[in-house]
């Protein structure tokens, strides 16, 4: 029985492509130093259903793997020595807490048990990787966004991005990262932008990975963000919140060109969450529901002031069911619909007008968001052969359209002599896009080795109807034109995965992983057909870690992997068959008739021929050093390399592929290296104080920023508009937009005992390059000669008071200052000093850009949001 528990405790570990567990192991001698075998070790908490087990081996050592993430009690006996009980161990998401090597004393006597608290640090003797967690109880006295995707800034290596991407990791862009929830990829496959939004209430831990990992992980550029929500119990449980923030509560802000202009706001959230047990030990729930509302004043010119609202509903739900001591299945489910009745929401070729003649342009209704589901089951085959599978489908729709009859009907009218817009909208644009992903993996035990293995196949489905933007040019009297584009179709992105990997424990204080993972893609047109076939390379995975001391309180490692990046969907979408672009002139205006026309561009691409690609992948090496500093602190000390070894871009023009090769091959290789020094202290399982600081010294460098052009602000990964230029790569090489020297962080907070908490975070980053460019980016000096943006600091604070109530429940009054005297300086610059270069690549002198030089975006001002927390 107690074999069987201990694989079963194995199973949910190969059971995600993003750990939604972590594990426990420890070594057990006697006081002359000799291993104990035989000796039960025994797992409970509130987050385990029934009890976990082990037994000790030959050489005294135990492994529990796959537990639930949380705060558990570790129960070692034995006939022959006094029991032990560790109490408060907390099992970290993705990680192996280490007891370390456990002293059984002799049972000479009926001695009671020997209770140690276990709110120490551990060494994590399995890993590789670099990033760190932040477990619920560390965010709820932290100052933070609703969202758990602000979470990920307070690691190291991970900052924030003023370029309209998200959270930058390791040298990469924001479209680079992968977003797990329970162990689900819900990154949106089309934009490869964070799929789903959920309030830090709903998440019980964030575990941000930066590099190192291993070949059971899909891979990508930047990092990977993995969190779970709670889980149910056998108690009851549950919590309400709601936050408020507007204008009264936020200093002025300092407008740049793409900052949005300040009028009245409110933003406010309410939401409840409840777990429990349906059966004790063996079927728990949860659920929870957040609606929030986002509301603004937006003036629309010559029709004064309208309300833009935003309304999102976010959702988590799991069944976590115990069928038998042989197998568990959870069903988890997600999402964040939402419904816009927006104010100006304009396709940013449309400019911005003088004046309007009636304010329909400006109207229109947008969706957005979308559901989670998944189910997994696990099943112990045997005492040493553990198999799983899962199941997942994320789907995401997004319209938008004209909301006004006059829009919907009528065409916009753009006069570029007056700057007058009068008439329609601009057409509707209808957006769904799914993956469904099936995967089963494996792990067997054979002696100091652990066999992991797995096969997984996704489908990223694009389905698009969009017609538009339509819009009406009047030049003047005797000249209109007509610009269009549109396409209708369904694409699919097909992903085929497998992976081998071996840990083995050559020695109690050295283990080596072996791992080799191989990805590819089929990416499929409109008719049915294969238009791209990405295939490898090969991605091994290699590392080691020694830990030199017998008190398992140090460690050093190193890790080599190769990892790859999915093609995106957005671009697939010129693979329909119908996309069309048309721009037609007209000599009076087109919708009176009577007109003579003339086509300028009449573009409908068709499909191309099959073409074979090698995926877009870098290699990293890594090397660290970990200790444990007294008995609550860690120190960790790690180099960081990267090298891109390929790129896969869509030229206009010209075609996808890999720069320097077949259809791309007048263009030179792409170029980007990453290197970075690590130092992270951190104070866990204090009484009082907990803190995580970091400094990261880095260069970012190359002549390929990754799949987010920042320069044209290109929402569609993969795309390169400098392509249709002469030499766009000229004096491309230099530091990278999001190139930050100096990264200096720290996050932490005090409790005092008489119920006041305070929180903190602090950031001070070194500024970002800035170039002299012309076009659509062509550098007209070495990348990054300008200068750069200033330095900044960002401070944050919470103040959190819990009320004396009764222990059954708590009451949480929370205040949140952002931005604390924030001197609102520039952190983003129009860097493009002409709009025109010619066939030489040369700027053209009559496109001078008097805007060149001018801030597009500032800090945001101090503000302050309230909150009122109720737990049970």
């Amino acid at each position: 029985m107690i074999a069987s528990l201990t694989l079963l405790s194995a199973l949910s570990n190969v059971s995600h492509a993003q750990q939604v567990t972590g594990n426990l192991q420890g070594r057990l001698v006697d006081s002359l130093g000799q291993a104990v075998s035989n000796a039960n070790i025994i797992v409970s908490g509130p987050n385990v259903q029934g009890v976990r087990a082990a037994t000790s081996d030959e050489d005294g050592s135990f492994n529990l793997l796959a537990l639930p993430t949380g705060i558990v009690s570790v129960n070692v006996s034995h006939v022959r020595y006094q029991r032990m009980i560790f109490e408060a161990v907390s099992i970290e998401l993705g990680r192996t807490a280490n007891l370390g090597e456990v002293q059984l004393r002799s049972r000479l006597h009926d001695l009671p048990e020997v209770i140690i608290l276990g709110n120490k640090q551990f060494i994590d003797p399995t890993s590789t990787s670099s990033g760190a967690n932040l477990r619920s109880s560390d965010i709820e006295y932290l100052p933070i966004d609703r969202n758990y995707r602000s979470i990920a800034t307070l690691i190291p290596q991970a900052n924030v991005s003023y370029l309209d991407d998200e959270v930058n990791v390791a040298g990469a862009t924001g479209r680079e990262n992968k977003y797990f929830v329970d162990g689900v990829d819900v990154t949106d496959p089309t934009f490869s932008k964070v799929g789903t939004n959920l309030p830090y209430n709903f998440i019980k831990e964030i575990d941000v990975t930066t590099g190192g990992y291993e070949a059971e992980y899909r891979s990508t550029f930047g990092g990977l963000i993995n969190v779970i929500t709670y889980s149910g119990g056998n108690e009851l449980h549950g919590s309400a919140f709601g936050f408020f923030t507007n204008n009264g509560l936020a200093a002025s802000r300092r407008g740049g060109l793409l900052d949005p202009t300040q009028g009245a706001f409110s933003n406010y959230d309410v939401g409840v969450g409840l777990g429990g047990p349906i059966v004790h030990d063996e079927l728990w729930f949860y659920v929870a529901y957040n609606p929030t509302f986002e509301r603004k004043d937006v003036e629309i010119p010559g029709f004064g002031v309208h309300l833009d609202r935003v309304v999102t509903h976010s959702f988590a739900g799991k069944f976590t069911w115990r069928a038998s001591p042989r197998l568990n299945f959870i069903l988890t489910s997600t999402g964040d619909p939402s419904v816009r009745k927006a104010i100006g929401d304009i396709p940013p070729l449309a400019g911005t007008p003088a004046r309007l003649e009636n304010p329909d342009p400006f109207l229109s209704e947008v969706t957005g968001g979308g559901v989670n589901l998944s189910l997994n089951g696990s099943y112990v085959l045997s005492e040493s052969i553990l198999l799983d599978a899962s199941i997942s489908r994320v789907a995401r729709d997004q319209t938008s359209n004209p909301s006004t009859e006059r829009g919907r009907k009528d065409t916009v009218l753009i006069d570029t002599e007056t700057g007058s817009w009068s008439g329609g909208g601009f057409g509707h644009l209808s957006f769904f896009r799914s993956s469904t992903t099936a995967r089963t993996s494996g792990s067997v035990l054979i002696g100091q080795h652990t066999f992991k293995g797995g096969i997984e196949y996704r489908n990223n489905v694009q389905d698009v109807d969009l017609d538009g933007p339509f819009m009406y040019f009047r030049h003047s009297d005797t000249l209109y034109s007509f610009l269009t584009n549109g396409t209708r179709g369904k694409v699919e992105n097909r992903i085929y995965s497998g992976y081998i990997q071996d840990n083995w424990q050559i020695a109690d204080d050295f283990q080596i992983h072996l791992g080799l993972r191989l990805d590819g893609q089929d990416v499929m047109g409109g008719n049915g057909k294969v238009v791209h076939r990405i295939r490898g390379p090969w991605q091994p995975r290699i590392g080691f870690v020694f830990q030199p001391d017998q008190q398992k309180k140090r460690k050093i490692f190193a890790s080599f992997g190769r990892f790859t990046q999915e093609w995106t969907s957005a671009v697939m979408t010129i693979y329909t068959g119908t996309q069309y672009f048309y721009l037609i002139t007209y000599d009076r205006d087109p919708r009176l008739g009577g007109y003579t026309a003339d086509t300028l561009i009449s573009d409908v691409p068709g499909i191309p021929d099959e073409t074979t690609l090698e995926g877009q992948h870098y290699d990293e090496l890594n090397l660290g050093y970990e200790t444990i500093v007294g008995e609550t602190m860690k120190l960790r000390v790690q180099g960081t390399y990267r090298s891109l070894r390929e790129a896969i871009v869509f030229a206009p023009g010209f075609a996808s592929g890999n720069p320097g090769k077949g259809g791309l091959s007048q263009f030179p290789r792409h170029k980007h290296d990453y290197t970075a020094l690590e130092i992270t202290f951190e104070r866990r399982g204090a009484e009082h104080f907990d803190f995580l600081a970091s400094y990261v010294l880095s260069r970012n460098s190359g002549n390929y920023e990754g799949l987010y052009d920042s320069y044209n602000r290109n929402i569609v990964p993969n795309v390169r508009l400098a392509y249709s230029q002469v030499d766009p790569l000229r004096n491309a090489t230099g530091p990278l937009p999001n190139d930050r020297t100096h990264a200096l962080k720290f996050s932490g907070s005090y409790r005092f005992d008489f119920g006041l908490s305070v929180g903190t975070s602090f950031t001070w980053q070194s500024g970002t390059p800035l170039s002299d460019m012309a076009g659509l980016g062509v550098f007209l000096q070495p990348r990054g000669a300008v200068g750069r943006t200033p330095n900044i600091w960002d401070l944050n604070a919470r103040v959190v008071y819990s009320f004396p109530t009764s222990t059954a429940f708590q009451t949480r009054l929370i205040l949140d200052i952002f931005h604390i005297a924030s001197r609102r300086e520039p952190v983003d610059f129009v860097q493009q000093h002409y709009a025109l270069v010619d066939e030489s690549g040369n700027p053209n002198p009559a496109s001078l850009n008097a805007l060149y030089g001018v801030a597009r975006r500032y800090q945001p001002p101090m503000s302050a949001r309230l909150g009122l927390e109720l737990n049970f």
